[in-house]
């Protein structure tokens, strides 16, 4: 995912896990975008990490990705997306614009 994301254009910050991904928001309060997985190590999941970020940044978009769970309807707030893994390089790339675009325009 970093690699592809990297790929796209955009500077990565990679974290091996939310508590990692959750010491970074707290250090750069200038991201602009929050990919995580919902499998990953750690005593919190990507869902955790994500609702975390709600509650503490709610304007920072956030895309979800898994290839075992889908979240159900109407869980992710508006600057939110799901992924289902694998996808495409289109699929995110189109998916983080619009997001970023969401947050532009908010």
């Amino acid at each position: 995912m970093t690699e592809a994301v990297a790929h796209l254009g955009h500077e990565v910050i990679e974290c091996a896990n939310a508590d990692d991904a959750l010491q970074e928001l707290q250090g750069h309060h200038r991201l602009a975008l929050v990919i995580t997985d919902v499998r990953m190590p750690g005593h919190m999941d990507g869902i955790d990490l994500a609702k975390a970020i709600w509650a503490g940044y709610p304007q920072l978009p956030v895309i979800v990705v898994s290839g075992h769970t889908v979240p159900a309807p109407g869980f992710l707030p508006e600057n939110a997306r799901f992924i289902r893994k694998p996808c495409t390089l289109d699929k995110l790339g189109r998916t983080i614009n619009e997001l970023l675009h969401i947050q532009q325009s908010g």
